[in-house]
Formats: C-alpha cells, sequence, structure tokens
C-alpha cells in the first residue's frame, strides 16, 4: 500500500509540474503582417554569426520579384542584424539565404521591406541562428512595394 500512495504522490507531482509549465510557456500566434513606418537601417559590420533565412512562397505569386528584399531582426535585448539587399524570392518555393552578422540572443522581431516589382503572397520566413530553435514569422499576405512589415514577438518572452 505505501508503493501505491509514493506511486500516487509522484504521479499527481508530475502532473501538477506539466500543467504549471505548459502555462508559462509562449503560445504560437499567426499575426498578420502590419506595414510598419519606422524601418530602421541598422548597418552590420564584420559579423560574427551565420543565419539562415528560408522564405516560402505562394504558388499564386508571379514567377519571379524583380526586386530587392531588406530584412532586419532582433533579440528582446534589442540587439540587430540589418541585412540588405536579399534578391527576390522565386514562387511557389522554399527560397534560402546564408546571412552573417552580429550574434544575438533568441530571435523574436523581423522587419521586412521590399522594394521593385513584386507580386508576391509570401507565406512564411523563418530565421535559423543554429543556437536556438528556428522562429517562423506568418505572412500569408501579400507583400507589395514598400512596407515594412513588421513583426514583434519579443512580448511573449
Amino acid at each position: 500500500m505505501n508503493a501505491l500512495n509514493n506511486l500516487t504522490l509522484i504521479l499527481t507531482f508530475c502532473i501538477i509540474s506539466f500543467s504549471a509549465l505548459s502555462q508559462t510557456m509562449p503560445k504560437a500566434t499567426h499575426p498578420q503582417a502590419i506595414k510598419s513606418s519606422n524601418f530602421n537601417q541598422t548597418q552590420q559590420i564584420n559579423g560574427d554569426c551565420r543565419y539562415s533565412v528560408t522564405m516560402k512562397t505562394s504558388c499564386s505569386s508571379t514567377f519571379y520579384v524583380r526586386g530587392q528584399i531588406d530584412l532586419l531582426f532582433g533579440d528582446i535585448y534589442g540587439r540587430q542584424v540589418y541585412v540588405p539587399r536579399l534578391d527576390g524570392p522565386l514562387d511557389c518555393s522554399l527560397n534560402e539565404y546564408e546571412v552573417y552578422g552580429p550574434c544575438i540572443s533568441l530571435i523574436c522581431h523581423l522587419n521586412l521591406h521590399i522594394t521593385g516589382d513584386t507580386d508576391l503572397i509570401l507565406e512564411t520566413v523563418s530565421i535559423y541562428d543554429y543556437l536556438h530553435d528556428p522562429v517562423t514569422f506568418y505572412f500569408d499576405t501579400y507583400i507589395d512595394d514598400g512596407g515594412p512589415y513588421d513583426f514583434n514577438y519579443c512580448h511573449d518572452y
């Protein structure tokens, strides 16, 4: 009977611990892109860290975006990586870019700015920093010339 009580106590503790942990973890959200007028073009010099940026485009987009994409992503501490002039992505595909910049913590913020001829339906932008889990920003919207489009997940941390 004592072993059964110990087992019950352990199971109860595990359930309570898991329940408390799941309530404190940030929940994944899928906000829509919001046009922002404060695109900060922070320059990065002599980058220390490698990042992989993946852009998934819709099959409803035109064949090729004749323009360029500028990215600015950052962490909760305000540190940022500026990536200028990525060539426009192909439609209906995953477009991967290797970029270098200063080392930052967990990525939670993204600004995206497009210039040139565009007819792009951008589904997602994922950023891998090789130290943390990748973060994905969900657009699922038509992206026109200009922007920028701003996401801020930092309030979740």
